[in-house]
């Protein structure tokens, strides 16, 4: 969920006696939220995650909330997944629900078409050792929107130390709360594992430059470059 953040998480897997269903529980805490070249929240962020898979099939639901508790641009949101996974590649659907600061428009609910204020994403992803790629289309949302924007995400990994990430969007779409088209991401990733009380420690460092800031939402950070440090055990 968050392209480039100082992050340092917590993870517990629990597989039961079949082996063929996996329990997964994540905790994360965040410098900054920054997401398809975003800032949201404007404040340090935590986030946790909890899901169940099933041989190939997974759902879950992550939580992201800011830690000085304001709700202003949108750094509190809810996200309801379900993905299946063939060999290198996952079909995911997200239910995305961005919390507004005004307490009385959060009708979590409300999934009429003229109310809502539910995404609904189909992506398609890749992995391998080297790359990893991403297709997003936002299939249901209000229909005062305009969601006709794909999302395309790649990153190549060079090698253990090095990461390239780029970031596109074809047109508006208000999920990623842009109003227009361009390159959103361009990152230089430095990646580092260090040992650090009986474990490993992923450091990086990222440069993050979004050439299409102008044309997103006042309503979140839309700065121009970033630089992050990140964190995860």
């Amino acid at each position: 969920m968050m392209l480039a953040t100082s992050v340092i998480s917590l993870s517990q897997n629990k597989a039961s006696d079949s082996s063929n269903f996996d329990f997964n529980f994540d905790l994360g805490i965040a410098s900054r939220n920054i997401w398809r070249g975003l800032d949201y929240g404007s404040s340090p962020s935590t986030w946790g995650d909890i899901s169940g898979t099933f041989k190939n099939f997974s759902i879950g639901a992550i939580g992201t909330t800011t830690l000085n508790g304001s709700k202003v641009q949108y750094g509190t949101w809810l996200e309801l997944y379900a993905s299946y996974k063939f060999k290198n590649i996952s079909f995911v659907l997200d239910d995305y629900f961005f919390f507004n600061a005004d307490e009385q428009d959060n009708n979590y609910f409300e999934y009429r078409p003229e109310n809502t204020q539910h995404f609904v994403e189909a992506r398609i992803e890749y992995e391998n050792d080297y790359l990893e790629a991403l297709v997003g289309y936002v299939v249901y949302s209000n229909s005062g929107d305009s969601t006709n924007g794909i999302y395309i995400e790649t990153t190549y990994k060079a090698n253990e130390k090095l990461s390239f990430t780029a970031g596109v969007i074809t047109g508006a779409q208000w999920l990623s709360f842009y109003d227009g088209g361009g390159i959103t991401t361009l990152a230089v990733n430095g990646h580092q594992k260090v040992k650090a009380f009986g474990k490993t420690l992923q450091l990086k460092a990222s440069l993050v430059f979004n050439p299409n800031y102008a044309n997103a939402s006042p309503q979140v950070g839309n700065n121009p470059v970033y630089f992050v440090i990140s964190a995860e055990l």
